[in-house]
């Protein structure tokens, strides 16, 4: 008997919490599938993953992308639900994965409480109650969704506070939710930052005097308190910049709450940021932090947000690091742009990379790269090599590509003569295998795109045959270059340079 790897998904959304049923919970919801996974498997492996305050009406969530990953993978060929909404609340999706993606993978598939089993269906489409109740699942997700949108917004307007989060310096009152109250211990904190920025200090240099003398970042603050668990990228959270300039120009601080900032397209969509002549401010909603004059002065000087400016990105960003740190550069624009390590002036390391000039980099690099490839001597030989093997291999795809269609042309016309016999009363049903034809024009399908890929890649070698050669003043760095040669660039200053080399370069 096969032995089951068996994956139990559990979800509750935000959604589901504000209007919650006991038997939704992830405690009640982890009990059913544990309990019926028991009762009806006797070989199996058990692994759960769960998705606690994430949406269904798109995959975008932590847990679920994990388990398709091992899906993939084939490490999962079992997956138990408790009904199909906790899965997907997109019916055309949901009907995506239950009717072509898991069957061709192999996975069966179990919704408890709608008493679905993918084995029962197996060559066949599940019947009009799956999909009905599919359809409504995804009905009563835009639905809900527009009740807790209206419901919010009918808050904001009475001028309650509404996030699941406090800011810096306040707390949420036992006996009312919608009300902050001042959290003394943080509230200290962000006094600190205003008077620390009326005395001149920058907001880098706050964020370097805060790191060296350990105080708590918000989160940490958090974590304190047990609001959340967090484990930090490096050694220990660190405070920048960019949060001192955030907590500045936030009116919270002057018992200001301001709301309705953006707004989003749809269900799962993007947030995007309104006019601010729409915003909804509540003015003295709760005990400032700040007094006015202090907030309003410290307006004038700094804290305010500039308008985004779009730039092209360098192609060296993501690959220079720092010899020091082992932090990314930063690439800085100008007259003059240069790369510089943001922790030599953020937590005074004095062995960070201070300035290293951008141009000078991209052109030592370029010249590497081409003396590499002519040093290997293996420049014009790969090359002729590559280009002989995917001329090959696409009159291959090609010879194969005229069997697919004729195998096409074939079925289609066994399915025409069966109709016929059919319609002229030889035979007494008919079948078309129209599944086999689907399965046939999908691989030409992929098979086409093969194709047009590689002849894509047999013209770019053509025209890019002295691309690389060393000397050539057109030659231009790219950020395709880069990642094909390239594994990272280690930088300690402009007489230092390291650069690691992908294992195996294969010119493309």
């Amino acid at each position: 008997m096969e032995r089951y790897q068996i994956a139990i998904y559990i979800r509750l959304s935000k959604e589901d919490d504000k209007f919650k049923e006991e038997s939704n919970s992830i405690t009640m919801q982890r009990i059913l599938l544990q309990r019926y996974v028991a009762e009806n498997f006797s070989d199996y492996d058990l692994l759960e993953f769960c998705d606690d305050g994430y949406t269904g009406t798109n995959f975008e969530r932590p847990g679920m992308q994990e388990m398709l990953e091992l899906v993939r993978d084939s490490k999962i060929n079992c997956i138990v639900v408790k009904d199909f909404s906790r899965f997907a609340r997109d019916y055309i999706e949901l009907g995506s994965y239950l009717e072509q993606i898991f069957p061709f993978m192999g996975v069966r598939f179990i919704s408890v409480n709608d008493n679905y089993g993918s084995k029962n269906y197996q060559g066949s489409i599940a019947d009009i109650d799956v999909n009905f109740k599919n359809l409504l699942y995804d009905l009563y997700s835009k639905d809900l969704s527009q009740k807790v949108r209206s419901s919010l917004a009918v808050r904001k307007e009475k001028g309650q506070y509404v996030s699941g989060n406090c800011p810096l310096g306040y707390e949420k009152a036992p006996e009312d939710r919608h009300a902050l109250l001042i959290a003394e211990d943080e509230a200290e904190v962000v006094r600190r930052i205003f008077s620390l920025t009326v005395e001149g200090y920058t907001s880098v240099e706050i964020a370097r005097l805060f790191n060296k003398t350990q105080v708590k970042t918000p989160i940490e603050f958090k974590i304190a308190k047990g609001k959340t668990s967090r484990e930090p990228k490096g050694d220990r959270f660190m405070w920048s910049s960019s949060t001192i300039c955030q907590i500045l120009r936030n009116e919270i601080y002057i018992g200001n709450i301001v709301q309705k900032k953006y707004t989003k397209d749809f269900v799962g969509g993007k947030n995007h940021l309104n006019p601010r002549e729409d915003w909804l401010v509540t003015y003295n909603h709760h005990e400032p932090i700040i007094e006015k004059h202090i907030f309003e002065q410290v307006q004038e000087g700094r804290g305010l947000k500039r308008n985004p400016q779009y730039h092209s990105t360098h192609p060296l960003v993501g690959k220079l690091i720092c010899g020091c740190c082992k932090k990314n550069l930063r690439y800085r624009r100008g007259l003059n742009p240069y790369f510089t390590c943001h922790n030599r002036y953020s937590n005074m390391l004095e062995n960070c990379v201070e300035n290293v000039n951008a141009m000078f980099l991209e052109q030592y690099v370029l010249f590497m790269i081409q003396d590499k490839l002519q040093a290997d001597g293996e420049l014009e030989k790969l090359r002729t090599e590559e280009i002989q093997r995917l001329d090959g291999e696409i009159k291959e795809l090609k010879e194969r590509r005229q069997l697919l269609n004729g195998r096409i042309q074939r079925l289609k016309q066994q399915n025409f003569e069966a109709y016929q016999n059919y319609a002229l009363g030889k035979t007494d049903g008919f079948q078309a295998d129209n599944i086999m034809v689907k399965s046939v024009e999908k691989e030409l399908e992929d098979l086409n795109e093969t194709v047009r890929q590689m002849e894509a890649a047999y013209v770019k070698m053509e025209c890019d045959r002295d691309a690389l050669s060393v000397g050539n003043e057109f030659a231009v760095l790219s950020k395709e270059m880069l990642d094909h040669y390239i594994e990272k660039i280690i930088v300690y200053d402009e007489q230092n340079i390291e650069i690691c080399w992908k294992e195996k370069i294969r010119v493309a």
